[in-house]
């Protein structure tokens, strides 16, 4: 019988036609200690009634406005009383094993502090994300994407996971922190799981815990506020997390990284607007986020040997990249 509850909290932004499905399959979750937290992050379109009409027993959180999937998820975890802590985007579905399945695994062992699902295209056998892994520029990049889900089918130590659908470890997150309030959207799970990463906690993917996961619907991929917190976010996590030695070591790296995003977003995707302003906010955020890097700093027990082994090439990375860019 299960002993510690488990807290799942979903954050909402006018997804009320993604609601349904999505709680429905947490309800029908094989493990019985379990509580539940919707988070309305100011929707207009009725999901917080919808919530009160349809799902009374679920704890629901409306907020006055959006604060984004970090301050979403901060808010949730303030009334969150769970042992384990998973978030779980709107536009997911779960199978009714799921959370027994990641609390076994955390129960495994000590050094694992999280959780990778493996996270499919809803109505399709693909992988939207069978973890995350960090290149020698110290960008997040997923594992697997868009492999066929049979290429991922066995347990695996990941760097990081995409908090689609994720569990932590509350003491994991009392050790590194949890997401960054700063980041509102997008690499806000790059930057948690760099630090945890960097502190020595590992990430179990369970490839028997499969999510169907409608990619992007809350945002769209390369909507303008996509992009933007991309740009700025990206630019930040590398200030923040990187070890100092790697800073210098793979400098050249991160400038082709930077350019090639330029290249990608301004020349092909004529995102330039949107681009340019998350640079340029980036800056302006500098010191605050050179303030917080001397804490993650401190944090890392990870050898300088150990972090460079698990680095991806940012060669590698790109060349990925560019073959998953002609399949789309």
């Amino acid at each position: 019988m299960p002993t510690a509850l488990a807290s799942i909290i979903i954050v909402n932004f006018n997804g009320k036609p993604l609601l349904s499905r999505c709680i429905e399959s947490v309800l029908c979750q094989r493990y019985e200690r379990i509580e539940v937290i919707v988070v309305d992050n100011g929707s207009n379109d009725g999901s917080a009634t919808f919530m009160r009409q349809h799902f009374p027993q679920i704890k629901l959180i409306p907020l006055p406005k959006n604060l984004g999937f970090t301050g979403g998820n901060i808010e949730g975890l303030r009334h969150a009383t769970g042992t384990y802590v998973a978030l779980l985007n709107n536009d997911a579905i779960l199978p009714p094993n799921w959370l027994q399945l990641m609390v076994d695994a955390l129960e495994s062992d000590k050094a694992v502090g999280f959780c990778s699902s493996r996270i499919i295209i809803a109505g399709t056998t693909l992988i939207d994300s069978a973890g995350d892994t960090f290149t020698t520029a110290f960008t997040g990049t997923k594992v697997g994407e868009l492999a066929d889900m049979k290429e991922f089918n066995e347990r695996r130590y990941v760097p990081g996971a995409c908090a689609a659908a994720v569990i932590y470890k509350r003491e994991m997150l009392d050790d590194i922190g949890f997401l960054d309030e700063d980041f509102f959207l997008n690499h806000e799970d790059t930057d948690l799981n760099l630090r945890a990463w960097l502190a020595g906690w590992k990430c179990l993917f369970i490839p028997e815990a499969t999510v169907e996961h409608h990619v992007s619907t809350t945002i769209g991929k390369l909507s303008e506020t996509s992009v933007y917190y991309f740009a700025r976010n990206s630019l930040w996590v590398w200030i923040k997390d990187t070890p100092t030695y790697f800073l210098f070591r793979y400098f050249h790296h991160r400038i082709l990284y930077e350019l090639t995003s330029f290249a990608f977003f301004c020349l092909i995707a004529g995102r330039w607007r949107p681009f340019l302003r998350g640079k340029y906010h980036s800056l302006k955020g500098l010191l605050r986020m050179l303030r917080k890097r001397k804490i993650v700093q401190q944090k890392i027990r990870l050898s300088r040997e150990e972090i460079h082994q698990s680095l991806t090439p940012l060669s590698g990375y790109l060349r990925e990249r560019l073959t998953l860019l002609r399949r789309q």
